[in-house]
């Protein structure tokens, strides 16, 4: 059974930005949207107390890069369940490496077309409301 998803989308490029989060919204009624423009906007949104469901960050971007949200999410306990997907434009062996070994749950290469941002937004939300088991965080 699907539940509600409340996703945070952390990307600097805000077409990306826009993208995914069009992407995100077609696929489920269910999905509350959140996003940051970067790392640390990002932490700031975790400073509130309604802590999303999943975080999907983009991977290269300038001050706190999501290699390092990825290290901030799961050194920090309250954070440190909560499912972070890293997506990028990257398909640098060492980028995907690194973002597994900081913890990322996933890490999806940037779709190049708004069709396969719609293909990327459904399998992300299908296997986040429908397959996964999500923690429940306070």
């Amino acid at each position: 059974m699907a539940r509600e998803l409340n996703v945070l989308v952390v990307d600097d490029d805000p077409i990306d930005q826009r993208l995914l989060s069009s992407a995100l919204r077609k696929c489920s009624d269910d999905i509350r949207i959140r996003t940051a423009d970067g790392g640390l906007e990002a932490l700031d949104a975790f400073s509130k107390d309604d802590l999303p469901d999943l975080v999907v960050t983009d991977i290269k971007m300038p001050g706190i890069d999501g290699h390092q949200l990825v290290d901030l999410i799961r050194g920090t306990p309250r954070y440190c369940c909560i499912p972070v997907v890293a997506y990028s434009t990257s398909m640098d062996e060492q980028d995907v490496r690194n973002a597994y070994m900081e913890g990322a749950n996933a890490y999806i290469v940037k779709p190049s077309s708004q069709a396969d941002y719609l293909e990327v937004g459904r399998a992300i939300v299908d296997f986040w409301t429908k397959t996964a088991e999500l923690p429940r965080l306070s």
